[in-house]
């Protein structure tokens, strides 16, 4: 992978076979500490971080799908009760398969968090969704655990990382 920094954060553009069904088949940004690093150049053990995600994406795509797919009669639920949509539920269709979720999200961005614990990243996968065009998706995780799925902040919020690493 080869990252440049933008002004903000490093980012490399990287093609994850695993993901084609999300991506339309496009390269995805993975970005290195979204949050609360200075513009120091990578240091070895971050590239690291960046890497295991390279290597371990498919693993956590597994995980990550099966949790949103769990969530998702309530995400449903939510938007035709907020934008009272009675009579077209073709609007967001059910979903029955963790691989039936790419009618509804295309993912948008990878985020690595500059902290780790157990020297395992946490990684923030963004999402556009047809339920909230304007805030989208995002998931948190850790390894193999869901730490938090909501908007698309919570992907690349480094507190929220934070509180879980200290807990």
């Amino acid at each position: 992978m080869k990252f440049g920094f933008n002004g903000y954060y490093w980012q490399a553009d990287v093609a994850l076979p695993a993901w084609s069904d999300f991506t339309a088949g496009n390269t995805t940004s993975l970005t290195f500490a979204p949050e609360g690093r200075d513009e120091g150049p990578m240091r070895a053990d971050e590239i690291a971080l960046t890497t295991w995600v390279r290597d371990n994406h498919e693993m956590q795509k597994h995980l990550l799908l099966n949790a949103v797919l769990e969530a998702y009669p309530e995400f449903r639920h939510q938007f035709f009760e907020d934008y009272n949509i009675k009579e077209n539920q073709d609007d967001l269709p059910m979903v029955t398969s963790a691989d039936g979720l790419s009618k509804v999200i295309a993912l948008e961005e990878i985020f690595v968090h500059q902290i780790s614990k157990d020297g395992l990243p946490y990684v923030g996968y963004q999402f556009s969704c047809d339920w909230d065009e304007e805030h989208g998706l995002g998931v948190l995780m850790h390894h193999k655990r869901v730490i938090e799925i909501g908007g698309a902040d919570c992907a690349f919020t480094l507190w929220v990382a934070e509180r879980d690493r200290d807990s």
